[in-house]
């Protein structure tokens, strides 16, 4: 099997197990008699997870390589829904989501460090192609998730199954992953060579994130209030409004899938930029529409103007140099789960004093200073020199 569909098809089982997840989180919720506050406190599980995990993974990655790293935390990944159907109490759902957001967290660095060393060794772009294929597997695991409630499937009988595919798709998929180099050529320097156990961002994190911000943002938001906003706001049926997250995540799927091709012919600062404007465009039209269609529309602009941000952003990182790529991209990843973590409440709160219509008007401003810092995607000088100088590559199979 080809490298770059292998790696592909890693990315859509890691949201395979996210999309399974989140589809069976509402029952687990009823069965142990949460209200609203309590589960939203409990959910704070996740994310805090996914940054002790983000901080913690890179010392791993060095130390064993992306491959085995895979193969580690894939299965207990897919392994915990299966502990968080038998909660008991909200004490150790909290502990179980913990540990999802933590291996969530490793099994994304690492996933995403492989499909970076992938794309620099065949000299062929497939990041976006990876982050589609990642969509793809959560759209597909939430439909599944629909059905087998609608058939009465329990949640513990659903991730016993979902656990035993995981491990054997990462013996089939991940057990015949060839290692890849590094991309880490001639950027260490002595200071570099004395290793930082846990991995913190630091100004290049900063200024990468800051284009990336928005996208964050947009979809943390849409995610949770796109559903509501076409409710609450514009007067939607139920089944209507349910459209919103498809009308995203179709969108930011497509484009990631046509996304490689458009950055090898015009660069990544151009394709960042006129994405940017549509994510513009798209909120503007989600501001002004007086009805629920023109709303879906803005909502699939958006999730085609974020599709390549993440993507993007994670190869600007792993290029980045000045330490290892995996400590880049976990330093990425952190941030990222914490702004995802913010935005809902955050719009939430605007929300609460502007009313939802206005709470979108508060991000106009983001994706102009995605604009400006797009610049921090091109190709820096001192990564091209030292590919320039670095020894053969191996072949990739």
């Amino acid at each position: 099997m080809n490298i770059q569909v292998r790696i592909m098809l890693i990315f859509s089982m890691h949201a395979f197990i996210v999309g399974s997840m989140f589809s069976r989180l509402p029952e687990i919720q009823k069965y142990l008699q949460l209200g609203t506050g309590d589960f939203g406190l409990i959910l704070i599980g996740i994310p805090f997870g996914a940054l002790t995990g983000s901080l913690l993974i890179s010392r791993l990655i060095e130390a064993a390589g992306t491959r085995k790293t895979i193969l580690i935390f894939f299965p207990i990944f897919a392994f915990v829904p299966l502990l968080t159907s038998f909660s008991t109490d909200k004490f150790l759902l909290l502990i179980t989501l913990f540990c999802f957001g933590a291996t969530l967290a490793a099994g994304n660095v690492a996933m995403n460090v492989e499909a970076d060393r992938i794309e620099f060794a065949s000299e062929k772009r497939i990041l976006n192609k990876c982050h589609g294929s990642w969509g793809l597997g959560f759209l597909i695991a939430s439909l599944l998730g629909v059905g087998e409630i609608w058939l009465g499937m329990s949640p513990s009988i659903h991730f016993a199954i979902l656990f035993v595919l995981i491990v054997l798709g990462s013996i089939i998929f991940v057990g015949g992953l060839k290692t890849s180099p590094s991309r880490d050529l001639a950027t260490d320097t002595d200071a570099n060579k004395k290793k930082k156990f846990i991995i913190l961002p630091n100004k290049a994190t900063f200024l990468v994130v800051a284009f990336a911000f928005s996208a964050f943002w947009f979809e943390g938001s849409i995610r949770n209030w796109g559903v509501i906003y076409l409710r609450d706001g514009l007067g939607t049926l139920n089944w209507q409004a349910a459209i919103a997250l498809p009308a995203m995540v179709s969108t930011q799927t497509l484009g990631r899938f046509l996304a490689d091709s458009w950055i090898s012919k015009y660069g990544e600062v151009v394709v960042a930029r006129f994405l940017t404007v549509v994510a513009l465009v798209g909120l503007i039209i989600v501001v002004i529409s007086p009805l629920a269609i023109f709303a879906l529309i803005g909502f699939a602009l958006i999730g085609l103007g974020i599709s390549t941000a993440v993507p993007q952003a994670i190869s600007a990182m792993a290029r980045w140099g000045g330490r290892s790529s995996s400590e880049n991209v976990a330093a990425f990843s952190m941030l990222q789960t914490l702004i995802a973590f913010i935005a809902p409440p955050a719009f939430g709160f605007f929300a609460s004093w502007l009313g939802l219509r206005y709470a979108w008007v508060v991000f106009l401003p983001l994706p102009f200073i995605a604009l400006y810092f797009a610049k921090t995607l091109a190709p820096r000088d001192n990564i091209d020199v030292a590919v320039k100088h670095a020894p053969p590559r191996a072949p990739v199979q």
